[in-house]
């Protein structure tokens, strides 16, 4: 049986012992109803993970005996930035969990012309609850670091802040190439992956995209929702590089 993941501080792992407290007390106490003697991974976000026996349970504080350490190895080897257009919260944050399980390795939400949220002033409150979404689906997934969510951008400055070996556009307008031709021979460690509102992208939009190197690729004929081209392209990206 596989054994539940947490995400916790470096904080709260000491030589010996590990500290859980908060949501993952109450959800490791009232929700699993694990007790004293079971077992847990515990990850740093900084490449560790950690076997751990549950010596102490309440819904305050979980400890832990650190039984192993080891070097996670579940990373993809290509590091993706995906720049998502702002879209309705069901499918953003639809996004940010899918996308953190094909293996995204961080998120910019995006402002464009066509996006139903044109500011990028996001409340606190929003920003946390995705980072919880993004956190929760790196834990179920067995990711060894939880993906990096930014705060929203507008569309030139994501294109000037652009930092990848490889940047692509997948555009309804374009017929070639597709994402294998482009990949053909290449391994970049760092691909930047620019994924339209529910409106898609203006066409002035991808004009200036292509002026920073971007390179528009089409998905095929068919015409994919925004939420499932972010989705399907960053799989496919994962499956040609790795």
């Amino acid at each position: 049986m596989s054994r539940h993941r947490f995400f916790v501080s470096p904080e709260q792992i000491g030589e010996e012992q590990v500290v859980l407290r908060g949501d993952q007390a109450r959800q490791i106490c009232h929700v699993l109803r694990m007790g004293a003697g079971d077992e847990i991974v515990v990850l740093d976000n900084l490449g560790w993970e950690y076997g751990v026996r549950v010596t102490a349970v309440s819904p305050q504080q979980i400890s832990g005996d650190i039984l192993e350490k080891r070097a996670v190895s579940s990373e993809p080897a290509c590091h993706i930035t995906l720049y998502q257009s702002l879209m309705k919260r069901d499918k953003f944050e639809w996004v940010l969990q899918k996308g953190t399980e094909v293996g995204v390795s961080r998120f910019v939400p995006l402002v464009t012309q066509r996006s139903l949220v044109q500011d990028i002033d996001i409340k606190p409150g929003k920003m946390a609850r995705w980072q919880k979404i993004i956190k929760e689906a790196a834990e179920q997934a067995r990711r060894g670091r939880i993906p990096e969510l930014s705060l929203p951008v507008y569309w030139a400055d994501a294109l000037a802040q652009m930092d990848a070996a490889v940047a692509l556009i997948p555009w309804e307008e374009v017929t070639e190439p597709g994402l294998r031709q482009v990949l053909a021979g290449v391994r970049p460690s760092r691909i930047a992956l620019f994924i339209g509102p529910e409106g898609g992208f203006a066409r002035e939009e991808v004009d200036t995209a292509v002026a920073h190197n971007v390179q528009p690729i089409t998905l095929g004929p068919l015409i994919l929702r925004a939420e499932t081209a972010a989705i399907v392209t960053a799989a496919l990206i994962l499956h040609e590089v790795n």
